[in-house]
């Protein structure tokens, strides 16, 4: 079976929710940047991301899919067909678990927009935060553990990861006391 379309015409859940208990390829292109994503789908859970041919990082991934939430420009198209896991490690992330996330995720977002802290702004980790208990935590860690901590800025440049992004999970984490602004 193959379904095939845009992101203009069905949302980023919709397909989700047609794909989830199949087994098959997502192939989604024509996004923002020149980017195409590859979601290998198998027994309701996500097990690999590409993005322009390259698997990615959890992290990555994680933001990915919020992106992808909120994006209505793309061509989509799923061919429902066994494969064997190709990633080394595979994420393993249940579907409907990650649009449960990813919705309120997007939805904290754009709560949250005007609370963002700058660009700019420098922090580091309390006492309080677990590096091995966050996929953001235990990539941006060494950043935030430096005795100047670590601005947005530099976390999204060093991580390849969206700046908009980044100033949410510092001002997530500045919330439940796991990072707090640097002293300078």
């Amino acid at each position: 079976m193959e379904l095939s379309g845009s992101l203009s015409e069905m949302d980023f859940a919709q397909l989700i929710g047609l794909v989830a208990h199949m087994e098959g390829i997502l192939d989604i292109w024509k996004l923002p940047g020149k980017r195409s994503v590859r979601l290998f789908v198998k027994r309701r859970k996500l097990r690999c991301v590409q993005v322009n041919g390259e698997f990615i990082e959890p992290l990555q991934a994680k933001v990915l899919m919020a992106e992808l939430a909120s994006q209505k420009r793309g061509a989509f198209e799923f061919t429902a067909r066994s494969f064997r896991t190709p990633c080394e490690i595979p994420l393993n992330w249940p579907l409907d678990k990650i649009m449960l996330a990813v919705f309120t995720h997007v939805n904290e977002h754009r709560n949250n927009i005007d609370r963002l802290p700058e660009p700019s702004q420098r922090f580091v980790l309390t006492p309080l935060a677990n590096v091995e208990g966050s996929l953001f935590l235990r990539a941006a860690g060494d950043l935030l553990k430096l005795p100047e901590g670590a601005s947005a800025k530099e976390i999204a440049r060093q991580l390849k990861l969206p700046l908009d992004q980044v100033r949410y999970y510092l001002h997530k984490l500045h919330e439940r006391g796991k990072v707090k602004p640097a002293d300078m």
